[in-house]
């Protein structure tokens, strides 16, 4: 962008270039749902411009910040992000430009997948009261939204940041299986992989359908393990034990995770703490074999197990399964453990 252009000139030419026609003056003097309307309005068209996926959001994005999550201005030199700049605009051009930044905001968040204030882009008051994120789908204005709105690419996007934020819970959460199991996330009836928006030929209404359908059902899921009164750790080493978050609680497989559950509960928990909190390439070696030790004696327990209550074929060695359950008992031996406050 030119320094030597003034405000008014840098203004006129994001008109032209991105909402030529689109009745932008008149649309600056609305407010409410009508202005949010509009907003919408032009997020969509921006995200469904041909042959361009969301691009033409993103360079309405980058005309003002940088693709860092927040807004961040592209540059100090952008006369219409500096008071002195703004100063220069008349009423009308400054109430075109309070327009212009909130449609960029949100084509911001939703090409770069950042989540955004849903009161202001979609009239959806927070959800924080029930103790979830805004961005899960147990806040139901925002499921019926995405299900019912006429703007599906902006639907498409929304569910897609409910995904990436969903995994990084799961991250956080060390609930391996759910963590895969929506980042792998697979749909057999188009035989592709759930990617971002601009990277997938599924109908829109369909993608927000399969994303949303993974989420509830780790959601039932959990809340059939409540009702059955089960601790977030046995629901955990039973989904491990499975390799995916599965639709009911197995028998066998819940007996298998109850006896794993309690052998890391008694051998296992806190064993690998040590006072001195060094990093584990500052252990002693004598520390590094004990760990070795206890998780090889792990490894004999979960093929104990297997061999007790599982199927020919399950929790093989070299199997992910087996990998779950492995890291679930170093988290364990770390200190990690029965932590019901923080359950997913």
């Amino acid at each position: 962008m030119e320094q030597t252009k003034s405000a008014s000139e840098v203004l006129a030419l994001i008109e032209r270039k991105y909402f030529r026609g689109a009745g932008l003056d008149k649309a600056s003097r609305t407010e409410g749902d009508e202005r949010r309307a509009y907003r919408l309005e032009q997020v969509e068209r921006l995200l469904t411009k041909e042959n361009a996926g969301a691009l033409w959001a993103m360079y309405l994005s980058d005309e003002f910040w940088t693709a860092d999550e927040g807004r961040n201005p592209i540059s100090e030199d952008n006369p219409l992000m500096t008071l002195a700049g703004q100063r220069t605009l008349t009423d009308r051009e400054m109430a075109r430009l309070r327009l212009i930044l909130e449609i960029a905001g949100l084509c911001h968040d939703l090409a770069l997948h950042f989540t955004f204030d849903l009161n202001e882009a979609f009239g959806i008051k927070s959800n924080n009261m029930l103790g979830y994120s805004d961005f899960g789908v147990s806040n139901k204005q925002l499921v019926e939204w995405l299900t019912t709105t006429a703007y599906e690419q902006i639907a498409m996007h929304t569910a897609y940041i409910m995904k990436k934020k969903a995994i990084c819970v799961y991250e956080f959460g060390h609930y391996l299986p759910a963590q895969d199991g929506l980042a792998e996330l697979f749909s057999s009836e188009y035989g592709q992989l759930i990617r971002s928006p601009q990277h997938t030929k599924i109908p829109p209404r369909r993608y927000v359908s399969i994303i949303l359908d993974a989420m509830l059902a780790i959601k039932r899921h959990w809340q059939r393990g409540r009702r059955l009164k089960l601790r977030p750790d046995l629901v955990m080493l039973h989904d491990e034990i499975y390799g995916v978050v599965p639709r009911q609680f197995d028998k066998g497989v819940l007996q298998a995770a109850q006896e794993l559950y309690d052998y890391m509960d008694k051998e296992l928990y806190g064993r690998f703490v040590t006072k001195d909190f060094k990093p584990w390439d500052e252990q002693p070696e004598s520390f590094k074999q004990f760990v070795s030790d206890q998780l090889e004696r792990f490894a004999d327990k979960v093929r104990e197990v297997r061999s007790k209550y599982l199927a020919e074929g399950w929790v093989r060695d070299d199997s992910l399964e087996f990998a779950y359950l492995m890291e679930h008992a170093k988290r364990c031996g770390h200190g990690w453990w029965r932590e019901e406050d923080d359950a997913l």
